[in-house]
């Protein structure tokens, strides 16, 4: 449990470490140890109590929220294992293999959705979109302007189709340049951001501490990758690897996240208060285990 972290504002935590530098860590564990205890300690008094349910239930409910919205320190996603696309494909559409590509994809329910767009480090210059990537669960399909020119207007049905949810993080610059460069309105999309915001999150999480969160691996963004000229032909090694790591991150995050939802979802408090806030329990209901 990181209670006492989750409750510090990014202030409040820079001057506890100005002041006890070294010792700040272990404070912190100390307090949050003690949190944890006293809520077992609960818990057990309350077992052969049957009226006691609804407390159990709300305890669970608030150490899952803790532990998906707590940011993680730089030290400690130093510590988790990267997140690889071992056992993943990755195609590079060319124009012969697109109509193929977006067949596949059309028989998804959700898909990990992102682009890239070459930065521009002059004043009042704006690169039109560089490269859509879209992932299942394992595999991610990379379309790039610079490779199929026109045709990349054909994703317009795919992105558009309504059957489909297109989840990211951070979609509002991708969806822009979508509709502004190709005449696209992607949607229906879901933004992690905004759901974990809905979760108690005090401000947009990202992409690393989104999947730390859910999938307790390590992605990394080098600032070098994300400037990098999407335009060139062909991407780079690390360019792809880096492209298909942010769809196939948002995809399997999407998924984590209903899972570790499931269990809470339909279940309400005293009053018949539901413990998922129903913003986002409406907008994830058809992807819930009824059962």
């Amino acid at each position: 449990m990181q209670l006492i972290r989750y409750c510090l504002s990014p202030n409040k935590l820079a001057w506890l470490r100005e002041e006890l530098g070294e010792h700040t860590d272990k404070l912190l564990a100390a307090m949050d140890a003690a949190g944890s205890n006293y809520l077992a300690e609960l818990t057990e008094l309350q077992a052969g109590d049957l009226s006691a349910g609804d407390s159990q239930l709300k305890f669970a409910w608030f150490q899952q929220k803790l532990a998906l919205t707590t940011r993680l320190t730089d030290a400690e996603l130093a510590n988790l294992t990267p997140l690889s696309l071992v056992d993943v494909r990755v195609e590079l559409v060319s124009s012969d293999k697109l109509t193929t590509a977006l067949q596949q994809l059309s028989s998804e329910s959700v898909l990990g959705f992102d682009t890239e767009t070459r930065a521009s480090f002059e004043p009042g210059v704006q690169y039109p979109l560089s490269l859509v990537q879209l992932a299942t669960s394992d595999t991610c399909y990379l379309f790039q302007q610079a490779v199929l020119g026109e045709r990349l207007a054909e994703l317009k049905p795919l992105l558009e189709n309504e059957q489909i949810l297109k989840v990211g993080i951070g979609l509002r610059g991708d969806g822009q340049a979508l509709k502004r460069d190709w005449d696209i309105q992607v949607s229906p999309r879901l933004d992690l951001n905004w759901a974990m915001a809905q979760l108690g999150a005090g401000k947009e999480m990202g992409t690393r501490q989104l999947v730390a969160a859910l999938l307790y691996k390590r992605i990394d963004k080098p600032k070098k990758m994300t400037l990098s000229n999407w335009q060139q032909v062909p991407l780079s090694p690390a360019q792809i690897q880096y492209a298909a790591l942010d769809a196939l991150a948002a995809n399997l995050c999407f998924w984590q996240l209903i899972d570790k939802l499931q269990g809470f979802y339909g279940k309400t408090t005293v009053g018949n208060k539901p413990l998922l806030p129903p913003s986002l329990a409406a907008r994830l209901a058809s992807y819930f285990d009824p059962a």
